[in-house]
């Protein structure tokens, strides 16, 4: 059973396993680290970062998102973006599993989010 309440098979978290999808995406311009991570631990990675701290910071950022669009009915969260002027924190749900990327602040986030749709859809 995913974090959500759904169900989802092996089939639903594969594509976010693989190698080759986490490392397309750490090499678009910007990205610095792709975390795939699961309940606060890193399941999967690319890039360059301490996985264990960003799988737990992002775990609890993600809590309180969830909080926060609960209070304010806004519906299940699609993504959470973090800006500071040093990075850019993009975590979003994908199957049973939450992708969490890590960026430079100047990354085209459009073209990230679009990404990360993709990979949402493939679920």
């Amino acid at each position: 059973m995913s974090v959500d309440g759904r169900e989802h098979s092996d089939e639903n978290v594969s594509h976010l396993l693989d190698d080759s999808r986490l490392l397309a995406v750490q090499k678009q311009q910007g990205v610095l680290t792709v975390l795939a991570f699961h309940e606060g631990f890193p399941v999967k990675s690319a890039g360059n970062g301490d996985y264990e701290q960003v799988a737990a910071v992002a775990e609890d950022f993600l809590r309180a998102g969830r909080n926060m669009a609960r209070d304010m009915k806004l519906g299940d969260i699609t993504q959470i973006i973090l800006e500071s002027h040093e990075r850019k924190c993009v975590i979003a749900p994908c199957g049973d599993l939450f992708l969490c990327l890590l960026t430079k602040p100047d990354v085209h986030l459009g073209l990230i989010r679009l990404i990360i749709r993709n990979l949402q859809d493939m679920d």
